[in-house]
Formats: structure tokens, C-alpha cells, sequence
């Protein structure tokens, strides 16, 4: 397996990408943090927790960054099977938080697959199109990937989490759309996944997911049930004003009456206490990460490469676009993860992955830096 040296590592790395990235997980871990300090007896667990996730993280990410990535497209196949294999034992095995069973739990800590199969699926996707791309004319190309990316969906709607598997879906139609595949046929795919919206709106939803996006048009219908929690969230945005309250002086995150603080609406607890400046800062840093990625495509030197850089931006894009959206009331509550920021070792760890896989890239295919 090629390697780099870690002399090489150090001059090759990005270190402004690898900078915009610690700064966003420091936010985090500053939340987190912030969270205990006027409790009477202070509990640190959450903060020590996350630092130890991101510790772990940078390592895997200075590893992969160490690892020649193209060498993972020979293992594609490997990497799907044992991604379904994770999903089915979940299913089967996992632990129910909050009605979805998508955790495995081993000594008190607990590990989401679905974050790994993420990463996964941009692998196994970027080397299918790349491999195919003689294809695109043909309905082979749009039917296999689909098969591709439906199975790991269906296991992970089937947890039930649809968040995750929106994830999913949507890093197959980003890359279905990158193939030159005529107008035509991109327009029935499109209308495809609209009969299958509908369809999964009347037969798969269950009453509190229908219950949410309701509430996204109708915001005042249900205050006090399904629309509390954006309520709340909306009501510590605004209570942030330009300069926020002061870290650990948020009202609704810290009387809790915001819920899920550390994980859903972390964005909406940084914004109470650092107020308008804060956000700017958190969306600035989202939007320098992106641009990063933008010219890392742009220069991208073969098909797998570009392709895998979209992918895995795609991923950290929609995830973190979906999150803030949906502390402003702006988009249904999916329960997806704030990347870098948002508590959970399985997030944090995976995403750290993704920009080690990215760095992976920058170093071997990049001789100015971004």
C-alpha cells in the first residue's frame, strides 16, 4: 500500500483547508464546553468526549492523507459489501436512540455505520461513473447506479433514518447529473424521483416525519408539539442579536428549552451566545472549506479524482446546508449532523476522513497549494 513519509506529508498538506476545518471543530468543542459552565456541579463528559473524537479523527484524516486514495478504488466493491454487511447488522443488532436503531453500542461509546457507508458510497459511486463513462447514453449507466445507491438507502430507511438516506440519494442524483446524459432522459429521472417523493410521502412517513414538514409551512399550527423544537430554535437565533449573550449565557440552551443542543441545534446554541458574528463566522468558514473544494474539482487531473472530490463535498455540503436551514426554520428537523461541530464521534470522525481523503488528493495531484 503506498504511502507518503511524513516529511512529505508536512510539506504537501493544505494547511489552509486543514486550518478552516480545526477552527469549525474548536466552535464545537467551545459549545460543548460552554454547556456546563453555570451548572452547579459541572459535567464535562460531552466536551472531553468530542475532544477525544477529534483527536481520533485528525489521525485517521493524517493517515488517509498519508494513503494514496486511488488505491481505495481497488477496493471499492469490498469497501460496499461491508458497508451493506454494517447496515443489515445495525438493523438487527443496533441500538434504538429516539426511535431509529442505527447505533452499535461497545463499552458506553456508540458508533453510527451510516456515517461510515456515507464515505463509502462516494467511493463505490465515483469509481462506477468514472469506469463508465463511455456509457452515458445508455440507460445501463442511470439503472446499475441507481441499484447501487438504492440498497444502502433502503437499509437505512428501513432504521428508520431518512435524513441519512437523503444524503445518500442525493450524492447519486449530484454525480447522475455530472454524466453527459441526454436532456432528455435526465428530465424522466427527475420525474421519477418526484412519483417517489410522493409515494414515500403516503406510505413511508410515519405520522411525527409528515407532522414536520407541515410545520415547515405552517410554523404557528403546533408551538408546543411537533413545531417546539424549531420554535425554540428560531427564539435563540434571534435571542443572539448581533454580538450574542456570551458563551455560556444563553437562556435557551442553557435552561434548556432548546432541545437537542449538542447535536440537531448546535448552530442555533452558537448563535444565541456569540450572536450574528458567530453564524457569519461558522457559514464564512463553510463557505472557504467549499470554495477549497471548488478549485480542488476544478484542477482535478483524471475522472475518479474529480469525481470523488465532488462526492465527498457533496456529502459535507448538503449535510451542513440541511442543518442550518433547519435551526432557521427553514427546512424540515432530519436529524442530520452539523459537520465538525455538531456532537457525535461517528460525524466527527467520518468527516475528519473526508477531508483526509481530500488532502489525499491535494498532495498527489496538486503541484501549487489551493
Amino acid at each position: 500500500m503506498p504511502t507518503l513519509g511524513v516529511r512529505q506529508l508536512a510539506r504537501g498538506l493544505d494547511l489552509g483547508l486543514l486550518t478552516i476545518v480545526v477552527i469549525l471543530v474548536l466552535f464545537g468543542l467551545a459549545a460543548l464546553y460552554s454547556f456546563s459552565l453555570h451548572e452547579g456541579q459541572p459535567d464535562y463528559t460531552l466536551f472531553v468526549r468530542q475532544s477525544s473524537f477529534a483527536v481520533i479523527g485528525l489521525g485517521l484524516a493524517l493517515g488517509l492523507a498519508r494513503l494514496d486514495y486511488r488505491y481505495l478504488a481497488g477496493l471499492h466493491w469490498l469497501l460496499y459489501g461491508l458497508g451493506l454487511a454494517l447496515l443489515v447488522a445495525v438493523r438487527y443488532l443496533g441500538t434504538t436512540v429516539r426511535g431509529t436503531t442505527g447505533w452499535f453500542e461497545v463499552a458506553g461509546l456508540q458508533f453510527q455505520p451510516v456515517e461510515l457507508v456515507k464515505l463509502i458510497v462516494a467511493v463505490v459511486l465515483a469509481k462506477y461513473f468514472a469506469d463508465h463513462l463511455a456509457d452515458s447514453g445508455r440507460w445501463r449507466l442511470v439503472l446499475t447506479s441507481a441499484l447501487i445507491v438504492a440498497l444502502p438507502v433502503g437499509l437505512v430507511m428501513a432504521q428508520p433514518d431518512y435524513g441519512s438516506a437523503s444524503i445518500l440519494l442525493g450524492l447519486w442524483v449530484v454525480l447522475l447529473f455530472t454524466m453527459p446524459i441526454p436532456r432528455r432522459r435526465m428530465v424522466m429521472v427527475g420525474l421519477v424521483l418526484v412519483g417517489l417523493a410522493f409515494l414515500t410521502w403516503g406510505a413511508l412517513l410515519q405520522p411525527y416525519q409528515q407532522e414536520r414538514v407541515r410545520n415547515l409551512f405552517f410554523p404557528g399550527r403546533d408551538p408546543l408539539g411537533g413545531g417546539y423544537n424549531v420554535r425554540q430554535s428560531v427564539t435563540a437565533i434571534g435571542a443572539g442579536q448581533v454580538f450574542g449573550r456570551g458563551l455560556g449565557l444563553g437562556t435557551q440552551s442553557q435552561l434548556n428549552f432548546l432541545p437537542e443542543r449538542q447535536t440537531d441545534f448546535i448552530f442555533a446554541s452558537i448563535t444565541e451566545e456569540l450572536g450574528l458574528v458567530g453564524s457569519l463566522a461558522i457559514v464564512g468558514l463553510f463557505g472557504l472549506l467549499f470554495w477549497r473544494l471548488v478549485r480542488l474539482i476544478r484542477q482535478a487531473q483524471d475522472n475518479f479524482s474529480l469525481l470523488l472530490a465532488l462526492a465527498l463535498g457533496n456529502i459535507l455540503f448538503l449535510q451542513a446546508g440541511i442543518n442550518i436551514l433547519m435551526n432557521l426554520g427553514l427546512f424540515p428537523v432530519t436529524g442530520l449532523p452539523l459537520p465538525f461541530l455538531s456532537y457525535g464521534g461517528s460525524s466527527l470522525i467520518v468527516s475528519l476522513m473526508a477531508i483526509g481523503l481530500l488532502e489525499s488528493m491535494i498532495i498527489r495531484h496538486r503541484t501549487t497549494p489551493l
